[in-house]
This record gives C-alpha cells, sequence and structure tokens, in this order.
C-alpha cells in the first residue's frame, strides 16, 4: 500500500512540474510518435505525459473546471463525447466520484449501442467495410480499427479517413510487403483505440480472433453499407458484365447464409463459387448484377465506380 502512494505521489509530483515549467497546453497536441522522445528529453513517464494531453484538452472546453474533475472525464476520448456527455450531466456539480461513475456508465453504454454516439455514416461504414476488407483489433482492454486497400484505392482510403475523422488516427501510411515474389504497396489507415470498436469486435470475431459473418451482422447491412461492402470485396469482370463477391475468409455455411439473406432481402440469387481448393466466393449473374448496380449506384464514390463497371470520375 506504501509503494502504491508514493507512485501516485511521484505522478502528481511529475505532473505539478510539467504544469508549472512548461504549461499543459504545450502538450495538447502532441503527436503519439513524439511521445517517447518527449520522455527522455524529461526524464517523465509517458502516462504523465498523456495526463498532461488529457487535461489540457478538457480545460480547452471546460477551463474552470477542478483538476480533480479532469481526471475522470479523461477517459471519455473524443470532443464529441465530452459535449454530449456534459450534455447530459453536470460536471460542474457531481462529485468526483459520482462522475467517475457516471463516465464507466457512460462508456459502457456507448459500448453496448455505438448508435449512441456514432452517426449513421459512420456506422454504415463500419459494418460495410468490417464484413469486408477491415480488421478490429484487440489491444489490451480496447479495440482498434484498420482498413488497407491497393495504391489504386487511395482515395476511397481517404474517404473513410474523412468520415471517421472524430477518432483519432495515425493516418494513412504506405505499407511495403512481399507476396509471392511480388511487392505489394497498400494504404493503411489505422485508428488509435476506442470502446466502441469493442462493440464491433464482439460483433464480428470469436474469442479465436477469427472473423465470421451472421445474420445479426446481415440484418444491419442497408444499401450504403452494402455498397461499402461491395467496394472492399467486390470485383466487377468486363468481358463476363457480372460481379463476384471476394468473400474468400467465410466458411461454406456462412456463404450459404449470405446467398439466403441475398435472396430474402433483395430477390438476388448469387451462386457460391469454389477455387484453389479453399476458398468460396459469391457470383451473380449478369441480370442480378444489374439490379445490384442498381441499389448501391448511389452509394459509390466516383474513384470506385470501376466495381460496378462503370468510368471512375
Amino acid at each position: 500500500m506504501k509503494n502504491l502512494l508514493q507512485v501516485h505521489k511521484n505522478r502528481v509530483n511529475h505532473l505539478d512540474r510539467l504544469r508549472k515549467e512548461y504549461g499543459i497546453n504545450k502538450f495538447r497536441f502532441l503527436e503519439r510518435g513524439d511521445q517517447k522522445k518527449v520522455e527522455l528529453d524529461l526524464d517523465i513517464p509517458r502516462t504523465t505525459i498523456k495526463r498532461a494531453q488529457d487535461e489540457a484538452r478538457i480545460l480547452s472546453l471546460f477551463p474552470t473546471l477542478a483538476k480533480s474533475r479532469v481526471t475522470s472525464l479523461s477517459t471519455i476520448k473524443t470532443q464529441r463525447e465530452l459535449i454530449q456527455f456534459t450534455k447530459e450531466n453536470d460536471i460542474y456539480k457531481l462529485s468526483a466520484r459520482a462522475l467517475y461513475k457516471k463516465v464507466k456508465e457512460f462508456r459502457k453504454s456507448i459500448e453496448e449501442n455505438p448508435r449512441l454516439l456514432l452517426t449513421d455514416l459512420e456506422y454504415d461504414l463500419l459494418i460495410g467495410t468490417t464484413i469486408g476488407d477491415a480488421n478490429v483489433r484487440q489491444r489490451n482492454k480496447n479495440c482498434m480499427f484498420r482498413v488497407g486497400h491497393t495504391v489504386r484505392q487511395k482515395k476511397y482510403v481517404e474517404w473513410k479517413q474523412e468520415i471517421l475523422n472524430h477518432f483519432k488516427t495515425q493516418g494513412i501510411k504506405l505499407s511495403q510487403k512481399m507476396l509471392n515474389g511480388y511487392l505489394i504497396n497498400t494504404y493503411n489507415l489505422d485508428i488509435n483505440t476506442h470502446y466502441v470498436f469493442n462493440y464491433f469486435r464482439r460483433l464480428f470475431y470469436d474469442k479465436e480472433g477469427i472473423k465470421h459473418v451472421t445474420k445479426e451482422i446481415l440484418d444491419q447491412i442497408n444499401p450504403r453499407s452494402l455498397s461499402i461492402w461491395l467496394c472492399d470485396d467486390g470485383s466487377y469482370a468486363r468481358k463476363q458484365k457480372y460481379i463476384i463477391f471476394c468473400t474468400n475468409s467465410f466458411t461454406l455455411e456462412e456463404h450459404q447464409l449470405i446467398k439466403r439473406w441475398f435472396e430474402e432481402k433483395y430477390n438476388l440469387s448469387p451462386t457460391i463459387g469454389f477455387r484453389d481448393k479453399k476458398y468460396y466466393y459469391l457470383r451473380f449473374k449478369v441480370d442480378d448484377t444489374a439490379k445490384l448496380v442498381e441499389i448501391v449506384r448511389p452509394f459509390i464514390i466516383p474513384s470506385m465506380r470501376y466495381k460496378i463497371g462503370e468510368q471512375n470520375e
């Protein structure tokens, strides 16, 4: 117990030093990659620098708030959430203990129902791209979100970044790797951990980290999220004039489920194909392809129109 008290005292002393010698606002916009350099230069733990960043972020919105309440609010990740939370709770009247409890309840509610935080467009994007190319990765308590696309699809990645700019990202980065003797270039967008992504991790992945598709997921897909799924996994065969969904990671049973969903919701009946003795995929007949294109066309961004057999703008 004595050691824990000493650790807490040291943290407080370090934070006081940052306030007095440098000013909290100096650390507000510190990039993630610069934190280690500052940690070494100032000989102050990174956790303290993170606390200084959180304090600066919160006091920029609520400058007269007592510092005892800042710690509780610091676990609310974004400005949108802070504003939303303060509309529902009087942060100046609640005690520090009561505020901590309210914040914990607020975070839990978002984790269980992301629509409390996300716009319809953000939600549709996360559903549509997670069933497609995106990954939701477990990182300690919370999850991060990653999506990567080819160089040709850079504008598509930028479009996704613009929609999700509510969240803190590490930016779009070029990644290179060798695959079967070929150099593969991709643009990756990584979004830092957030409790809202925990919902999508539980929705799409099992305990072993394998992605699945379920009726619960499919029932949440609308024409806009379907268009995103198509842009992620779809491919248009110009000569044959049909669309293929390269849903290679899903099982035969999951493909049968997806096929039934298309039949029941859109009166489309894709064929389940099998290639390389291990991958399943969906192929839409020419007539069904034309119907599918009409469903998704209003939501396809200009740089991805080739996915439905049209010229990019």
